[in-house]
């Protein structure tokens, strides 16, 4: 007796192709109606320039000063970086009053402690170019929002009389729909 092969009826076979074909129609349905996971770029870059102001005027509070945050880019203009993504910028700044700095410039301790609420971290992998006396950075990340900040305060010496704080950001390349 021969063994004779096993060949599946017209419509298992049309079954299972139809079972196939369901399962990547609902695939293909579920990645095209499901949005790209990750912020907009747009979103990053509102929050970022709202983050920045929210920033400047604490310290201008703090230290009472009298000279305005001037905003040099405000975040709004976006850069291509291909394939559906941008990224944004911000710089602002303002100069203080300051008694003689006899200690160094500290902006680690304030921006942390006030960036924490608002989703920033210090980057500590980034190293910032600071001498205490004269110039001070801290670079805050929020990974959510995917947002780089740079705080930096700057006097001309140990014995200055005034300090420039600025604050400059930029967004990562994020998706823009």
């Amino acid at each position: 007796m021969s063994a004779r092969p096993h060949h599946p009826s017209r419509g298992a076979v049309w079954t299972s192709a139809c079972a196939v074909g369901a399962v990547v129609l609902a695939l293909t349905a579920t990645a095209c109606s499901s949005s790209p996971s990750g912020p907009k770029a747009a979103d990053s870059a509102a929050k970022m320039s709202a983050d920045a102001k929210w920033l400047a005027q604490k310290e201008r509070s703090s230290n009472k000063a009298t000279t305005p945050f001037t905003v040099t880019q405000d975040g709004t203009k976006a850069v291509s970086c291909g394939h559906g993504k941008a990224s944004y910028t911000f710089a602002g700044q303002q100069t203080f009053t300051i008694g003689p700095v006899h200690t160094y410039l500290d902006v680690t301790t304030v921006v942390d402690a006030w960036m924490k609420d608002r989703g920033y971290s210090i980057d500590f992998d980034a190293k910032p170019k600071n001498d205490y006396y004269t110039r001070n950075s801290q670079i805050l990340v929020n990974k959510k929002s995917g947002i780089h900040l740079t705080v930096t305060a700057t006097a001309s010496g140990e014995h200055a009389t005034t300090e420039v704080w600025s604050v400059s950001g930029h967004t990562e390349c994020l998706r823009t729909g």
